[in-house]
Parts: structure tokens; C-alpha cells; sequence
């Protein structure tokens, strides 16, 4: 990384912005902009220093005074300065800015116009507020900038004592600095309050032996699959013995992101690794309950099928909205650095939502409520500490059936909220929510050449369209949901192997959404030996309709080839991508 200190002793305003446009313009990896009166320890600037897969971002602190930037689902929508407004400031620039390799081009332009603006008289600078007049013309030039808060630790701008500031900013050592950027913030309701606590004192010992995130993640893995294995014994003692280690699984896993944050250790691989290891773990879980409980003469395999379709078009939906609504909700337009206001008087922090929406951002700074939302949203630790506590008192069956009811309230819930939160949004989709949508299409051959047929711009407008974010999950609802109905109306025999071929199927759905959500799609090939959603659908369907035996086969068959495919080829294929794409 190159860092750059804004501006250099003696440079005047638009002579630094010069030298930093330039170096912009030339950079061959990320780029740091650091303020010259900022006093804080490096340790605290590992967020955007030490992190190579880091995308432009400003580092920020939450503030309810001296405010100066608006963050809006995780990004910057407005930045102040001794010249520019901002409007309904949520947090305090701590003055460190980084620019991916990707937007250094794009950044350079908008800082050569800034730099003019400054020239001409147009736009003032008291000169402590650079980096800040950087990021704004970031921002208002189209470039999405990252909020990234920075822990909570002694930190100064412009002191009047610099040397007491330094021995403040210096009290706090590396390794706390360290344990506290080891802290997830989005994490839910028990992750945060029981299992968090839980994953620290290992972490600290993982950090001591210097263990990597992805060793912790395989570590996890195996403790998982040990866990569905205990849970198939189907005794008391078997299902304590399981419920025992998926907490200590959720622990772990837990352990390996703490670890990465830590260490500043990140990676395709160990964010691919970790997402597609929890959601095998999870289904390893239901099929265990479910093997468990027959031994006792307990057929649920019905409820670990139901769940598979459940899960997995939650899953769908939570990751395509929360993308496209950031893309909708903190969208800026491109606005001159000359102009001092942003724009956004008179509208609910920046952009324009109903009143029922703008109660709910209100409610949703209310702690109780807060966790509250995120308990009734059902985040991975709810749901394993339902599975592990109703298997372990009440047995498999309840385990599985409190996890539907669980799952049903909480897909009411959320598909109610998103409901509403698309009437309040005008407009087509942006580009980029179009592209991560579209990837997600999984058309085999069959869509694939009739698409053909369809102009361009009509295929657009459909993933274009405010519902759009919905369409993934529906496809992914349409094809489950058959295998579901074919296994549990039409031919009961096939519940089990019906489960497998639908386990295998929705891991590729989850790669294929891991993809898009990296900026990547499967190759065409890969989706076409898988027949697409539609053509698996279709040959499910005729199978049933020529007989439960050749159904049975089938499946079998199928699942085996599909999981080859899909597991197999596809993750090689897909890592194999991630290391060219480091060369």
C-alpha cells in the first residue's frame, strides 16, 4: 500500500491534492490519504492499512457531536467541511481514507477537480480538513466510499498539545487495539452476548500459536460433522453429545473470523471457505436429526426437506435485498464540489422514504429494539442454539419442527418489511444490483436459448424492476419447492434421497450467490452440465410422472453427479479463478 500524508509541511491546499492526484493516477495497488494533524496509534488504522481486500473506505467514528459525515447502510452518502454541509451527520472522519486499486483512476479525476475548485476560489480549505474534502469528492463523483469505524481508542486532530496527545493515543497497547478490531459488529443477539464471549479466550490462544482463519474454519468444519454424526446415534446421551458440539462448532467459527480481523489476514478463499462450510454444517445437522430419529421409528426426514427449501430461500432473500438496498437507499448523485449544501434538506437523512420507514430507522437506535429485530431475524446462533437445546431436552423432532416455526416467523417477518420498504423506491435498479441479480439466474440450456430470442434490453428491465431483488429466491423457491412437493406428496418413498439431491443443489445456489456477491459468475458451461434450475426441474417432474423406482434411481443417480459437479468441479474451477486473479 502507498501512504500519503495530507498535505505535506508547507504545501498549500491544491499543491497537496495536485501531488495526490497524480500519484492516483499511477498507483498499482491501494492508496492510503492520511490527515497531518491526526495523532493516533498505528495499530488502530489496521482496518485500512493492513487489509489488502479493503475497498475504498473512510474511517469513521460513531459521533453525536462534531459530527461530519453521513453513513447510510454501511456507506459514506455525505461528508462536511470548513466549506461543504452535511445533512444529518451520523459520524466523525478520523482523517484516514483509502482507494482501492480499482477506483484510483476514477478518484484521481474527481481530486484534479477538487484541486481546481481550490484554485479558482470556488471551493476553501482551512487546511486540516484535506482527507475530508478527498472523500467528498469522492462521493459526490459517483465513487462508493466505505464507512469503516475504527475502534473505540484515544485518538486527536489538530491538538494543541501534540505531545500529550501522542502519549495518550500511545496508552493503549497493540494487542488490545488488536482484540478489539477481533469484534464483529453486525453479529446477532447470542452470537454477541453468549458465544462471543466464549470464542475470545480461544482466540487468544490461536493468536499466541499463530494458527491461520482458514485452519480454524477446517477445525469448525470437522467439529460440525462430528456433531451431525453424534446427533444420528439418536440416543439422549447422542443427541447431548451433538447439541454440546454445534455450540462448540458455532464457537469456532466464531474464533476464525475473530482471528482474520485480528490479523488482518483475509481472503477469497477463507470468505468462500467459511460462508459454503456453514451452510454444509447446517444441513449435515438436519440429516443427522433425521437419521437419529429413525432409529427410534421417527420419520422427520419431511422436516429436513422443508427446511433445506426454507434456509435456503431466507438466504436468497436476505443477502439480494440488503445488497440492493444499499445500492438504492445510499445512492448519491453526482453532485459539483462546488456547490457547499448536499443536497439533501428536507429528506430523511439523505434519501427519500416513507414515514413508516423513517420510524423504523428511528426505533432501530433503540438497543432493545434493536436485538429484538435481530432475535425474530433468526441469525445462525438462533437457530443452532434451537437446534441444540430442543435436541439435546426434547428430541430431534422438536428440534427440527421449533427450527420451521422459528424459520416461518422470521421469513414472515423480514418478507413484510422488505414489502414495504419497495414501495418507497422509484426508479430502475443500479447497474451493479443488476449484474449481481442476473448472475444468479442459473438458466440451463432450455432458458438459455430461448433468451436469446428475447432483446437485450427486455432481459434488463426484468432484473431492473424494485422486485427484482425477490426473483433469486423465488427461482431458488420454484425449484426446491418441486423437489419438496414430488417427495412429500407424490412419492414418499424418495424423502431421503430427494433431501440429498436438494442438499447438493442448494450448496450451488449459495456458491453461485457467494460468486456474484465477489463480482464473479459460474461459467456457462458449468450451469449448462447442471441443466439450470428449469432443466433439474423438468427432470425431476418427468421422473416422477414415469414412476417411483425410476424416480429413486434417478435422483440417486443424479445427486451423485450433481455433487461431483457442483461441489467438486465447481470449487475447483472457482479457486482456481481466485489465483489467477491474484497474479
Amino acid at each position: 500500500m502507498t501512504r500519503i500524508l495530507l498535505p505535506a509541511e508547507g504545501e498549500q491546499p491544491a499543491a497537496a491534492l495536485i501531488r495526490l492526484a497524480s500519484q492516483l493516477a499511477v498507483a498499482a495497488g491501494p492508496t492510503v490519504v492520511t490527515a497531518a494533524d491526526l495523532v493516533v496509534g498505528e495499530a488502530a488504522l489496521a482496518p485500512v492499512v493492513a487489509d489488502p481486500f479493503v475497498p475504498t473506505a473512510l474511517l469513521v467514528r460513531p459521533a453525536s457531536s462534531e459530527a461530519d459525515v453521513r453513513v447510510r447502510h454501511h456507506l459514506v452518502t455525505s461528508v462536511g467541511s470548513s466549506f461543504h454541509s452535511v445533512t444529518a451527520p451520523d459520524c466523525r472522519s478520523v482523517g484516514v481514507l483509502v482507494v482501492s486499486m480499482g477506483d484510483a483512476q476514477a478518484a484521481s479525476a474527481a481530486v484534479t477537480g477538487l484541486a481546481a475548485a481550490l484554485s479558482s476560489g470556488e471551493v476553501s480549505s482551512d487546511g486540516h480538513d484535506l482527507v475530508e474534502q478527498v472523500a467528498l469528492s469522492l462521493v459526490r463523483g459517483g465513487v462508493s466510499v466505505r464507512a469503516i469505524d475504527m475502534v473505540a481508542v484515544p485518538w486527536f486532530r489538530n491538538p494543541a498539545d501534540v505531545d500529550a496527545a501522542r502519549r495518550e493515543a500511545a496508552s493503549v497497547p497493540d494487542d488490545r487495539v488488536a482484540q478489539l478490531q477481533a469484534n464483529r459488529a453486525d453479529d446477532g443477539f447470542y452470537s454477541t452476548f453468549v458465544v462471543r464471549r466464549m470464542s475470545k479466550p480461544l482466540t487468544r490462544v490461536a493468536l499466541r500459536l499463530g494458527w491461520t482463519p482458514n485452519a480454524i474454519t477446517l477445525i469448525s468444519f470437522a467439529v460440525g460433522i462430528a456433531a451431525a454424526l453424534a446427533f444420528a446415534g439418536g440416543s439422549r446421551w447422542a443427541l447431548v453429545l451433538g447439541a454440546v458440539l454445534l455450540q462448540l462448532s458455532l464457537v469456532i467459527d466464531c474464533v476464525d473470523g475473530e482471528v482474520a480481523r485480528a490479523t488482518r489476514r483475509f481472503s477469497a478463499l477463507g470468505a468462500w471457505l467459511d460462508a459454503s462450510t456453514d451452510r454444509v454444517k447446517e444441513f449435515l445437522a438436519y440429516a443427522g436429526l433425521a437419521i437419529g430419529a429413525a432409529r427410534s421409528g421417527a420419520d422427520i426426514w419431511w422436516l429436513a426437506v422443508v427446511l433445506v427449501v426454507l434456509q435456503t430461500t431466507r438466504h436468497m432473500s436476505d443477502y439480494d435485498f440488503s445488497r440492493v438496498q444499499r445500492m438504492r437507499e445510499a445512492y448519491v448523485p453526482i453532485r459539483d464540489v462546488t456547490i457547499a449544501d448536499d443536497g439533501a434538506a428536507g429528506t430523511a437523512g439523505g434519501w427519500s422514504v416513507s414515514g413508516a420507514m423513517e420510524m423504523s430507522t428511528r426505533m432501530n437506535r433503540r438497543d432493545a429494539v434493536r436485538w429484538v429485530k435481530r432475535a425474530i431475524h433468526l441469525p445462525i446462533g438462533e437457530r443452532w442454539l434451537i437446534i441444540s437445546v430442543f435436541a439435546a431436552v426434547l428430541g430431534a423432532t422438536w428440534a427440527l419442527g421449533i427450527l420451521l416455526a422459528a424459520g416461518l416467523v422470521a421469513l414472515a417477518y423480514v418478507t413484510a418489511g422488505r414489502v414495504l420498504r419497495t414501495f418507497t423506491w422509484h426508479g430502475p435498479t443500479p447497474d451493479a444490483g443488476v449484474t449481481l441479480l442476473s448472475r444468479q439466474g442459473d438458466s440451463g440450456p432450455i432458458l438459455g436459448l430461448l433468451a436469446m430470442a428475447v432483446p437485450a434490453r427486455v432481459r434488463r428491465a426484468w432484473w431492473a424492476n424494485r422486485w427484482a431483488w425477490s426473483v433469486p429466491a423465488l427461482l431458488r423457491l420454484a425449484e426446491l419447492g418441486a423437489v419438496a412437493l414430488v417427495a412429500l406428496v407424490w412419492h414418499l418413498s424418495v424423502v431421503v434421497i430427494a433431501f440429498w439431491w436438494m442438499a447438493v443443489v442448494a450448496f450451488h445456489h449459495y456458491d453461485t450467490l457467494y460468486r456474484a456477491m465477489q463480482d464473479s459468475a459460474p461459467p456457462r458451461w458449468l450451469l449448462w452440465l447442471g441443466l439450470g434450475w428449469e432443466g433439474r426441474t423438468l427432470l425431476v417432474i418427468g421422473l416422477a410422472i414415469v414412476g417411483g423406482t425410476v424416480l429413486s434411481g434417478g435422483l440417486t443417480w443424479g445427486a451423485s453427479l450433481l455433487a461431483a459437479l457442483f461441489v467438486v468441479v465447481a470449487s475447483v474451477q472457482w479457486l482456481s479463478v481466485q489465483r489467477s486473479d491474484q497474479r
